[in-house]
């Protein structure tokens, strides 16, 4: 618990945290325009650079990109925890 710097507590059901799901309008113009199936499951290798070669689950967005979308920007995406660049992306391919 020392590297934790941030504590969230709320009543209820927790909170969501990061993007909404995909079924929001902006996911899916996020997921258009830089052709990535956001919300789904997906293996994903990534460039040697990264400290894991290939990352398996549900791909996310932690945050949303800056407006007007530019799909030769830098896109932050998470699986299971793990946040990378969408220029680290190598392939990726949708799993059941």
């Amino acid at each position: 618990m020392d590297d934790q710097q941030e504590f969230l507590f709320a009543d209820g059901h927790a909170p969501q945290l990061g993007m909404p799901w995909t079924d929001d309008p902006l996911v899916a113009d996020i997921a258009k325009v830089w052709g990535l199936p956001i919300g789904k499951n997906v293996r994903v290798h990534l460039k040697d650079s990264e400290s894991m070669a290939v990352v398996e689950g549900r791909l996310e967005l932690p945050s949303a990109p800056d407006l007007p979308f530019d799909a030769r920007q830098s896109l932050s995406l998470r699986i299971r925890g793990y946040i990378f660049s969408s220029r680290s992306i190598i392939s990726w391919a949708t799993v059941e």
